[in-house]
């Protein structure tokens, strides 16, 4: 069908300028090459579609009908370019993405809104989810992944990081001893998240030291984490965004507060085929220049 259809343009030029010359010479091809398409077309629909003479060519009456087809084809064709064109210029449409629900209250979602009133005309589309999206199974124009990122075909760039701390309940505090560096928790009761290891890194002054703990609930989702996090149940690492209220009531409290979680990078994922002028690449540099 590919054949067929760069047939059928030089076929409609052909008819719009009345010779196999001018068609040659408007499509930048040799006459040859008009000749064979156009051979090859009435091969395939089994028509004589033009009638040749040394210096006419006319359209038999199978040949006007199909015009009208192939005509009305290239207009829609046409439109289609135009519509994309236009979105270049004055950008609009619909662009779905994919975020961490962690990302819910957080600084990127004010980037975004900024976006959005930048380009009133393009619809967003946000899903705010912990399980990781296929993106070119679920037609997603854009997720944003927190953390290391799998080798895929996909591209990438860094939007921002996660800025996170370590917290728990009152009452979870008051039944362990103080503890004054990373390793004293390692046998206190997290709360882990599927999408990540169960470990963390701690930062201070130069030093690292990595923690590996046990869990006795393990969910996929951040929002989750921070509801049994309030129920005492056990240490969890959220965004400082997520817990600064519960912060500042003592709902929660900041475990360690000397050290540093290690921050999460945040990083744009897309599929490599988004071109230059598309609103999904103009969204992607946004966050980029705002990071």
């Amino acid at each position: 069908m590919i054949n067929e259809l760069k047939a059928m343009a030089i076929f409609a030029e052909v008819v719009k300028l009345g010779s196999f010359k001018a068609a040659a010479s408007s499509l930048n091809l040799s006459p040859s090459v008009v000749s064979y398409h156009i051979s090859k077309l009435e091969e395939s629909t089994g028509s004589a579609l033009l009638y040749r003479s040394t210096r006419n060519v006319s359209l038999s009456s199978e040949g006007e009908a199909f015009y009208q087809h192939v005509r009305n084809m290239l207009q829609a064709a046409h439109q289609g370019m135009t519509l994309l064109s236009s979105q270049q210029s004055q950008p609009f449409g619909k662009l779905k993405l994919t975020m961490p629900t962690a990302l819910s209250r957080s600084l990127l979602n004010e980037r975004i809104a900024d976006f959005a009133l930048a380009y009133p005309k393009i619809d967003l589309h946000i899903d705010y989810s912990d399980t990781r999206s296929r993106i070119i199974d679920e037609g997603v124009d854009i997720t944003i992944r927190a953390g290391e990122l799998e080798d895929s075909d996909l591209k990438s760039t860094p939007v921002g990081e996660i800025n996170r701390l370590l917290v728990c309940a009152p009452d979870l505090y008051r039944k362990h001893s103080r503890p004054t560096k990373p390793k004293d928790l390692t046998y206190w009761h997290w709360i882990k998240l599927q999408q990540l290891s169960n470990s963390r890194v701690f930062l201070r002054e130069g030093q690292r030291q990595t923690v590996v703990f046990n869990s006795q609930i393990e969910v996929n989702s951040v929002e989750a984490i921070y509801q049994y996090c309030l129920k005492g149940l056990g240490l969890a690492v959220l965004s400082d965004s997520q817990v600064s209220n519960e912060l500042d009531t003592g709902k929660l409290i900041h475990v360690l507060k000397d050290w540093k979680v290690e921050p999460l990078t945040l990083s744009a994922v897309w599929p490599k085929n988004i071109q230059p002028g598309s609103h999904a690449r103009l969204l992607i540099d946004y966050l980029k220049a705002e990071s």
